[in-house]
Order: structure tokens, then C-alpha cells, then sequence
């Protein structure tokens, strides 16, 4: 496990342990555990659960947001600020997400008092192991898996602890606090997090080249993925989608039964690595539904979602797979899922003026941009789409730039306002600008415009976009805000 500590008063920012000398504190449902940045949608997330569970909760973070509302709401004391004179001296633990600076003042008081601080993976992952886990990975599609794989198990009567990664309609919040021996949660790659999870079933939708700041290459993203799913017990189970060749490497390394699903690539499959496979057929969309077949050495009939893209059916298989496996039958699968809304900003339509539809978007990598643009172009057969795309991080966009630039055909326009900057140095600004991605999309046959700044994306909207057009926000950042602006406006 990694833990921050201090070391002949210096802070080290990782220490690598092989004991664990807080088995007792997790152990024991009344221990004291603070919250460092409390308010993001992990973080908060993880501390409703741990509240449900008897722990004794508390955080801070820096501004005030419905997130950090919520936890008051629900007698969690969320501070508004860092400061010292948050911190009890009496606390157990501190918790970290990964974007707070080692030079935090409630940091320094924990270090000064000698208060252990770990990361929210490592908690997750002990909290995890007071139930059976289900860890969700991947590249894409990890909240929207996470959040089918939830609720279908809530809805069977199972009553799961789940973490989602977004905000999820059907229950108007990002957790369950249940009481089930489940508990599924999404396993991000980023930082290696996932590396400190045991889950019993776990599922990879996809691997391919991301967080490219902190990864060297595919490479590393797969070996990183290898270490995850030899954490699997024998007993476990893997699930991948066979469409991925990146997905059939790493699985060579699972100890445990491997099922897959696929759109047609059973003949690819390899033998030796695939204990059973699910087969995708006869996807249909359009008038506000997708629709596709499923067989499983039978058929299984005809599945119905109300969210559209290819992709989406693809994180309704791994669904389907897990729920099966865990014996909810497959007539209480299909019922859930007709009435699934999706999560916000996974294809959230967020109103509709004079004949324009406005949907966002939380795509940020280019293979969720073009899945995303497609379902679109099938969605709303006959309409203008117009894509608003902010870029989320200059290396990202710089190392991905060919392929972002790809993946926009099927938008009749694209705006791109700015890049967005996230761990970004001086050096990565300077490599690439939204000017540059523009002159990339252009160049592959789409429609590509600058617009900087939100309030003259907005007015460029206002006096440009006729009736029977799609405006679609993209991206990870608060380009949403875009869209409820124009709304608001129009």
C-alpha cells in the first residue's frame, strides 16, 4: 500500500509498505476518518458509504458545491476551506484524493500529530473487502457499467454498496449505502488506483492509450492492467469484451474464469483464454431507443435501451453478464434496463428551445467522441449536429491530436473554445494550442471552428443554430455549462 509520511521532517510523498498496520482502524466501524477534499464525486461518494457504515465522518474542501450540501445534509461536517483548526487531533485517519498538494495545513497538522494519511483507493479498497467486490476498469465506459451493474443487482433485491463515478438519474445521487454482501465500484487506471483493489469479479470494457502523462506508453497501460487482473481469486471472474485484442492479452493472466462478450468477434476469440462468450446481434436505433439481440449458446432475445450508441450496448453486456452470474434472471435484467436513464453527462439531454436539442457529453479520450457522435447521428436521424468540444489537457491533446482529429465525422460543425488545462506544465502549453486541433479536424474532412471563451461560444450559438439541430457540449471539464447557458438565453 502507499501511505505519506514524514521522514527526518521532510515529506516523502511514498512509502512503500508490505504490512498493513491499519487493518484495526478499518476494522472498527467507529474510527474517526477526515476527508481532504471531500467534495468530489469520489470522495464524497466513498464518505456517505463509510457514514452508513458507522464510521465517524468529516472533511473539508475548498469550495462549496450540492456535493458538499449534501454531506451537511446528511450530518457528515464538511468544512469550506482547509485549515488546521479543522482537523481533530483525536482522528484515526486522513483520507487524500490525488489532487491535493502535499503542503495542505490539515496535511501538515496530520503529520505533525503523526495521523496516518492514505489514498481514497486504498480506502475503497479495504471497505471493499468487508464485502464481495465487483470492480469495474477500463478505458471507457467504466460509470456507465458501474451504474448498470448497481442497480440492476438494486432492483433484483440484492441491495448493493455502490460508487459511481457521475451522478446517476434513477438515483439521484452517486452511491448506494446498502446493506447486500455487494459492493461494486468503478477501477480507475489513472495513478495505478486500481492496483489497490481484491475484487472478486471484475470487469475490463476496453484498453487503449490514456493518462499519457503518467503512463509511457500501451505498454505499461497493459501491465498496469496484468497486476489488476492477477488480484482476481481463482474463484473470481473476469469479463471482457473480445472486441479489444488489448482486453484477450491481458486476460492471459487471469487465474480465474474469463467470460466475454462481442459484436461479431467470436472468431477471434481465443480458445485458451475465453471460458464462455456473449454475442451481440441485430443492433437497431432510432425514435429514442436501441435496440439489439444477445445469445449465449441460446438465445436470449431482444434487449431494449433508451440511451443510444453502439458503446452503450456494449457496457449493457458486461451488465447483463455479471447480474446472470450472480442469478438475476434475465426477464428482471431486461425490465431495468428499459427504464435505465443513463448517468449525468453520459449522453444527458439537458433541454430542448424552438426545435433545438441540447445534449452533454463527459467524452474526453477521441474513441469516446466518435462513439459518442455516432449513437448522435443514429439518435437523431435527419438532424444538424454541432459539437462543442472543450479539450481536457494539453498533453492529452497533444499526444492524442491524429486521433481526436478523426473522430468528429459525424458532427456537421465543430466548435473548439480552449483547452482545457489539467496537470499540465509550461512545456505541455506550449506544444499544441485549440487553433492547432482545429486545423487537424479540418484536415479530416469535418468542420472545425475557433471560438474562445464560453459567453462567445454561446452567442456564436444563439445567432447561428436553426430549428432541427443537435447542439452537443463535450468534454470533461465544465463545458456543460455551455449548453444550460444557450437554454437559459434563448
Amino acid at each position: 500500500m502507499n501511505i505519506i509520511t514524514k521522514v527526518n521532517g521532510a515529506v516523502k510523498k511514498r512509502i512503500r509498505l508490505f504490512f498493513n498496520p491499519y487493518d484495526k482502524i478499518f476494522n472498527n466501524t467507529r474510527s474517526k476518518c477526515y476527508f481532504i477534499g471531500i467534495g468530489g464525486i469520489g470522495m464524497s461518494g466513498l464518505a456517505h458509504i463509510m457514514k452508513s457504515m458507522g464510521f465517524r465522518v468529516s472533511g473539508s474542501d475548498m469550495t462549496r458545491s450540492a456535493l458538499t450540501d449534501k454531506l451537511n445534509d446528511s450530518d457528515i461536517k464538511t468544512y469550506i476551506g482547509h485549515d488546521a483548526k479543522n482537523l481533530d487531533e483525536g482522528t484515526d485517519i486522513i483520507i487524500i484524493s490525488s489532487a491535493i498538494p502535499k503542503n495542505n495545513p490539515e496535511i501538515e497538522k496530520a503529520l505533525k500529530f503523526g495521523i496516518p494519511i492514505v489514498k481514497r483507493s486504498f480506502v475503497l479498497g479495504k471497505i471493499m473487502n468487508l464485502k464481495k467486490g465487483i470492480a469495474i476498469s477500463g478505458t471507457h465506459g467504466k460509470t456507465t457499467t458501474t451504474t448498470m451493474i448497481s442497480l440492476i443487482l438494486e432492483n433484483a433485491g440484492m441491495d448493493p454498496v455502490a460508487m459511481i463515478g457521475g451522478e446517476v438519474k434513477n438515483i439521484g445521487g452517486n452511491y448506494l449505502a446498502g446493506r447486500g454482501e455487494y459492493f461494486v465500484a468503478e477501477a480507475c487506471e489513472y495513478d495505478r488506483s486500481f492496483l489497490d483493489l481484491y475484487p472478486r469479479i471484475a470487469v475490463i470494457t476496453n484498453i487503449e492509450a490514456d493518462h499519457l502523462d503518467y503512463y509511457r506508453d500501451i505498454v505499461e497501460i497493459k501491465n498496469a492492467f496484468k497486476e489488476f487482473v492477477r488480484h482476481l481469486p481463482k474463484d473470481g471472474l473476469l469479463v471482457i469484451s473480445a472486441d479489444d485484442k488489448n482486453n484477450l492479452e491481458v486476460a492471459k493472466e487471469a487465474k480465474c474464469k474469463v467470460f466475454a462478450y462481442g459484436f461479431g468477434s467470436k472468431n477471434r476469440m481465443q480458445d485458451d483464454v475465453i471460458d464462455e462468450y456473449w454475442e451481440v446481434e441485430d443492433i437497431l436505433q432510432g425514435d429514442g431507443e436501441t435496440r439489439f439481440s444477445l445469445s449465449e449458446g441460446k438465445d436470449l432475445g431482444e434487449f431494449i435501451l433508451r440511451i443510444p450508441g453502439k458503446h452503450n450496448v456494449s457496457d449493457a453486456c458486461a451488465a447483463i453478464i455479471v447480474a446472470s452470474y450472480l442469478g438475476v434472471d434475465i426477464k428482471t435484467i431486461k425490465e431495468f434496463l428499459k427504464t435505465f436513464e443513463g448517468t449525468n453527462r453520459r449522453f444527458q439531454i439537458k433541454g430542448e428551445k424552438n426545435g433545438i436539442i441540447v445534449v452533454d457529453d463527459y467524452a474526453h479520450h477521441p474513441t469516446e467522441i466518435k462513439s459518442a457522435l455516432e449513437g448522435a447521428r443514429r439518435f437523431y436521424k435527419g438532424k444538424k449536429i454541432i459539437a462543442v468540444f472543450e479539450p481536457h489537457q494539453y498533453s492529452r491533446t497533444y499526444l492524442l491530436k491524429k486521433e481526436f482529429g478523426a473522430a468528429f465525422g459525424n458532427a456537421d460543425l465543430v466548435i473548439i473554445p480552449d483547452i482545457y488545462s489539467v496537470r499540465d506544465s509550461e512545456e505541455d502549453r506550449k506544444k499544441i494550442t485549440a487553433a492547432d486541433l482545429v486545423d487537424e479536424i479540418n484536415s479530416n474532412g469535418a468542420e472545425a471552428i475557433y471560438v474562445p471563451g464560453y459567453d462567445k461560444v454561446v452567442e456564436y450559438l444563439k445567432k447561428n443554430t436553426k430549428k432541427d439541430s443537435v447542439i452537443m457540449t463535450i468534454g470533461a471539464s465544465n463545458v456543460y455549462k455551455i449548453g444550460e447557458e444557450y437554454l437559459r438565453k434563448s
